[in-house]
């Protein structure tokens, strides 16, 4: 048998049907499109809904963006744990071998749902607050190789309002006393230019 020979299954593929061949062959004058309308005149998409708004356009778009430096970690339950025999080193690829988690290269964080009986030295990144205690109120020994972050302080924001009745400055009360001296010779000004003109008068 050589490439030429080979055909496909009978029945498999069938002859692309041949419209608009007379009326006799079946498919003629409409070609099975029917008589007029929009189904005979072009394709309508799937999703189209006779012209109103689509459901897509009318639910609400999700918002907020992907943050990209999001580390994901393989969640481990203290009632996994409770599988491995007393005094057993729990790592990454013990718990890969037993099926718990996906990856061995994947960060792992244990979680406190369920009990733990015996005692246990459990190995990874992350470990909740509620698994830790558990573990180590039964004697268990907890290696955490992430180290936590801690939490930042509050930033104090200061009041950039003036305080009412702050004392004005050294500088300002030696203008504040020249600044009536020039008030009082404007004031006498206008008098003496009103006598001039009465006199002119």
């Amino acid at each position: 048998m050589q490439a030429h020979d080979l055909k496909p299954a009978k029945g498999s593929t069938h002859a692309k049907r041949r419209v608009g061949r007379g009326n006799a062959s079946g498919t003629g004058t409409f070609s099975g499109r029917g008589s007029k309308g929009q189904k005979a005149r072009g394709k309508v998409r799937r999703d189209f809904e006779g012209g109103q708004t689509r459901l897509l356009r009318r639910l609400p778009h999700r918002r907020g963006f992907t943050n990209h430096f999001r580390k994901e970690y393989q969640p481990v339950n203290l009632r996994d744990l409770e599988r491995f025999e007393a005094g057993s080193n729990v790592t990454a690829e013990l718990l890969k071998e037993a099926g718990i988690i996906d990856s061995a290269k994947k960060p792992v964080k244990v979680l406190a749902t369920g009990e733990i009986t015996h005692k246990l030295t459990v190995h990874a990144d992350r470990f909740s607050l509620a698994a830790k205690e558990k573990i180590e109120a039964v004697g268990g020994t907890v290696d955490e190789t992430e180290e936590r972050a801690e939490p930042k302080e509050k930033k104090k924001y200061k009041d950039k309002k003036k305080k009412k009745g702050t004392p004005p400055k050294a500088g300002a009360t030696a203008e504040a006393d020249e600044k009536p001296e020039a008030v009082e010779k404007t004031e006498e000004a206008p008098a003496e230019e009103a006598t001039e003109d009465g006199d002119g008068g």
